[in-house]
């Protein structure tokens, strides 16, 4: 009997190329997204630490140039953080679409495993079956050639 082949060995080779290359693209779009969480903490952090500093300020009394650069330098803080709550949120939405991808590219490498699978099942069970076939015949040949027994006497 032939060797067993998949037909569909390229296609699952395909894939899988696919699958490795989604799931490389995701933990890059979740490492983005933790950097960002990150930043967007740290510039959360700065602004906290400006309020505390322009308190600390307000409370030794500070000239009104000052208190406005404080109020100024806490603004600028503000546009910062808003600029980071939307690049987390991007770089999120992109984790989330290279989520799905590596989900379906998955998927798809799977069916045709399982597909694999199935077609080597049925390949084994039919060299089994011939090769139980051959046994048989080989079995029959032995009894008729048996020497010292009459054929047709009982």
């Amino acid at each position: 009997m032939r060797p067993f082949l998949f037909r569909a060995q390229a296609a699952l080779d395909f894939r899988r190329r696919h699958d490795e290359a989604a799931r490389r693209d995701l933990a890059v779009a979740n490492a983005a997204a933790t950097s960002a969480d990150a930043a967007l903490e740290a510039s959360v952090a700065a602004r906290n630490e400006s309020f505390q500093h322009a308190r600390d300020a307000e409370a030794e009394g500070i000239d009104i140039v000052t208190l406005q650069w404080h109020r100024n330098w806490i603004s600028g803080q503000q546009c910062e953080i808003g600029r980071r709550r939307e690049t987390l949120a991007q770089r999120r939405e992109a984790a989330s679409v290279a989520r799905e991808r590596a989900m379906h590219t998955h998927i798809d490498v799977r069916v045709l495993e399982k597909l694999q699978v199935r077609a080597r099942r049925n390949y084994d069970t039919a060299a089994r079956r011939e090769e139980q076939k051959d046994i048989d015949w080989l079995a029959v040949l032995r009894s008729i050639a048996r020497p010292g027994e009459p054929e047709g006497t009982e």
